[in-house]
């Protein structure tokens, strides 16, 4: 299971990191500690031998006086070499191992590579405490750690030929016996040790892979049909913030998905009261249903009209998807408020006259002028006049200006029936309408202006009293966006 969440990707190499980063610290520590280790001991052994050493080298040279033969003097000097549990060689004053000194006959034909004449010339970069040197006895190719000091004091009467130097050997078997115990020991604390390591990175390789194999996987089902899928935030802070950007990605591709399926709920419920009045009153000037010259004529009117509401609605449609994907390109120039307006009036002052209702256009002296698309501006301002004109019986209709958090803000306030609270925050979606506002537009010219204030860097809103009338802003930047 833990191999399956890690797969061959991310985890494994995360695994092998942990492992890899395990080994290396377990392989220095060992290398570390065994040298330290090695220093250490290789003190306390040179510590030893001088001190033991130090105490046989008398004895020794009493002997060399006192003995009657070579064989009583070998005898002697192993005896007590045993006694002090060392390996003792002497050698002539030319480093060669005398006979019967050979321990076990592994040092015969052996030299020391220091002789009479170094010792008595000084070298005193080499002497340990209490006249030792350090040497090496050479055995054919090998080599092995030694100290070494003279042991007959010189004197006028000796020379190199009678001189002995009395050599402490290293060749202790129980200190290398005791390193490769210790190394032994370190190895197998190495490998407990890596693979507790190994285990551990796969744990923790599973625990960071598996809120991504379960995010993967949400991500693998989601589609159509399973929109709802979203991701658990779960695990290292890095994957809770990838699957929260996930479901947040989710949650628009959702409201698009179902804004998507209304759109063409909406298209073909709106489509199909034209097209079906169309249809019957075709159909009925066709097989001659229709007789009188002004009922033709009636029919002929009403599926001339309603021709030209479809086709402004498909008009409406395609201006808005074009508006929502910014594939309509704005044109920007510096707007003349008294040209705006003087449109309004122009346009829609007849029209309130007509209805009875007073136009008021409110410029305030301080109101920026802005850079925007003059032709979408006016459309903008066209829809919400018609909007406020088609539902306002009595009062006025009033346009403003002024300075607003450094841009433009226009809006159109009339003193119609007002929008209930519920449905303000729908006023903009295509296709809605309140049950108090209906009319015969088909729901679209706020959401068109919503779009093109958008596409100037804006803001569009409403606010409403119900049954005090209703006021529609719009606030525009200095500047476009960039």
């Amino acid at each position: 299971h833990l191999w399956k969440n890690m797969g061959g990707g991310y985890g494994l190499r995360l695994f092998i990191g942990f492992a890899g980063l395990v080994l290396v610290m377990l392989v220095v520590s060992g290398a570390v500690f065994l040298s330290l280790f090695g220093g250490y001991r290789d003190g306390i052994d040179r510590s030893e031998l001088r001190a033991a050493g130090q105490s046989l080298s008398v004895e020794i040279a009493r002997n060399l006086r006192r003995a009657n033969s070579q064989a009583e003097l070998i005898t002697l000097i192993h005896e007590q070499a045993d006694q002090a549990g060392l390996v003792v060689i002497l050698t002539n004053g030319h480093g060669e191992i005398l006979p019967g000194f050979e321990p076990l006959g592994a040092l015969a034909g052996g030299k020391v590579d220091l002789t009479y004449l170094d010792l008595t010339d000084g070298l005193e970069d080499l002497r340990e405490e209490n006249g030792w040197y350090d040497a090496k006895i050479w055995v054919g190719k090998e080599d092995y750690r030694a100290l070494t000091r003279i042991l007959l004091p010189p004197r006028p009467r000796l020379n190199v030929q009678s001189a002995r130097l009395m050599t402490v050997t290293f060749i202790d078997q129980d200190q290398v016996g005791s390193l490769r115990e210790l190394g032994e020991r370190l190895l197998a604390a190495g490998f407990v040790g890596l693979l507790a390591a190994v285990l551990l990175a796969a744990v923790l390789s599973n625990q960071l892979m598996r809120p991504l194999a379960a995010l993967t996987a949400v991500v693998r089902r989601f589609g159509p049909e399973q929109y709802d899928m979203r991701a658990k935030e779960a695990g290292p802070t890095e994957v809770r913030e990838l699957a929260k950007a996930f479901n947040a990605m989710a949650e628009r591709v959702a409201d698009n998905e179902r804004a998507m399926r209304g759109f063409i709920a909406d298209v073909s419920h709106e489509l199909r009261t034209p097209l079906t009045s169309i249809r019957g009153f075709a159909e009925a000037l066709s097989d001659g249903t229709v007789t009188d010259e002004a009922r033709r004529a009636s029919s002929l009117g009403v599926i001339q009209q309603e021709s030209r509401r479809m086709l402004r609605m498909i008009e409406q449609l395609l201006d808005l998807s074009r508006l929502e994907a910014g594939q309509y390109r704005l044109e920007f120039s510096q707007i003349d408020l008294d040209e705006l307006f003087g449109h309004v009036e122009a346009v829609f002052g007849p029209r309130a006259e007509e209805q009875g209702l007073a136009l008021r256009l409110e410029q305030e002296e301080t109101a920026p002028s802005v850079q925007a698309d003059y032709d979408r501006l006016v459309q903008v301002l066209n829809n919400l006049l018609d909007n406020a004109l088609r539902h306002t019986r009595e009062g006025s209709v009033t346009v403003a200006a002024r300075s607003a958090a450094d841009g433009l803000e226009l809006a159109v306030r009339d003193t119609g029936e007002g929008i209930a609270a519920a449905d303000v925050e729908r006023l903009f979606d295509r296709f809605w309408q309140p049950e108090s506002r209906t009319g015969p537009g088909a729901g679209l010219g706020l959401a068109i202006s919503r779009e093109i204030v958008r596409a100037h860097g804006g803001r569009i809103w409403a606010e409403s009293v119900e049954g005090e009338g209703a006021a529609v802003l719009v606030w525009l930047p200095l500047r476009p966006p960039a």
